[in-house]
């Protein structure tokens, strides 16, 4: 960013600050003590993001390949959704000044936002490939065949299209998705041993991390599932190769 729309920009901030200190001054004097006891305006007269920042469901449709992947539009919408609440997280900890332990579950829970869009993805997928396996007679004997289990768990989902050739990413790439989708699973409030302010591995890097993951496993999705879509697996090589 040039200088002086750099430094533009900080006095921006730095005004914006002050009119939210003075209407949290306004509220107190008003007898409110917020967040316990709030006040808020009707949704249109409150502060808003900048329109264009939250990308609509249409885009992310067309982004993510979302109408060539999913057949029910419920399921579409719904990871539309959570894509639309990962550019709201973005815009939080672009534009605010988030710090201590409220930064680290901030992280957390955009992690878990994004692995749980990459967990819809690869089940839509496995069970969209099994669909030709359900119209053949030899399923039961198929080596190929995707039982009930990978179409059911998003770890088992992941391996058996990676043995398909399906997933077709780097081995590196598909051992740390697996260990993503660990972490996710792992996330118990109660059952965590390790303080959570302390548990530095939420933060930027993994959540940058996650997305990178996710547009990987959108991109080879899109590119090598749909043409097995409806497709009997009796007719992919052992090796997983198509023929």
């Amino acid at each position: 960013m040039e200088k002086e729309n750099k430094k533009r920009y900080v006095e921006n901030n730095r005004i914006i600050s002050e009119l939210l200190i003075e209407n949290e001054k306004i509220l107190k004097d008003e007898g409110y003590n917020p967040p316990v006891i709030n006040f808020a305006v009707d949704g249109d007269e409150r502060v808003k993001i900048p329109a264009g920042y939250v990308r609509t469901t249409n885009d992310f449709c067309v982004d993510y390949h979302l109408s060539e992947l999913i057949i029910e539009n419920s399921t579409k919408k719904n990871i539309s959704y959570a894509l639309q609440l990962s550019d709201y997280y973005n815009f939080i900890v672009n534009r605010f000044y988030v710090w201590g332990s409220i930064e680290t579950m901030m992280y957390k829970q955009m992690f878990i936002n994004v692995i749980s869009i990459i967990e819809a993805l690869i089940l839509e997928c496995i069970n969209r490939v099994d669909d030709g396996c359900c119209k053949c007679k030899q399923a039961g004997k198929c080596e190929n065949k995707i039982n009930k289990y990978a179409r059911e768990n998003m770890k088992q989902a992941a391996e058996r299209l990676y043995q398909l050739d399906i997933l077709s990413i780097p081995d590196d790439k598909f051992e740390r998705l697996i260990e993503l989708y660990d972490y996710r699973n792992k996330i118990h409030i109660r059952l965590n041993e390790q303080n959570e302010y302390l548990d530095d591995k939420f933060n930027l890097q993994l959540y940058n991390e996650s997305i990178e993951m996710l547009k990987l496993v959108d991109a080879t999705l899109y590119e090598r599932a749909i043409p097995f879509y409806g497709v009997c697996m009796g007719f992919v090589k052992k090796e997983g190769k198509a023929n």
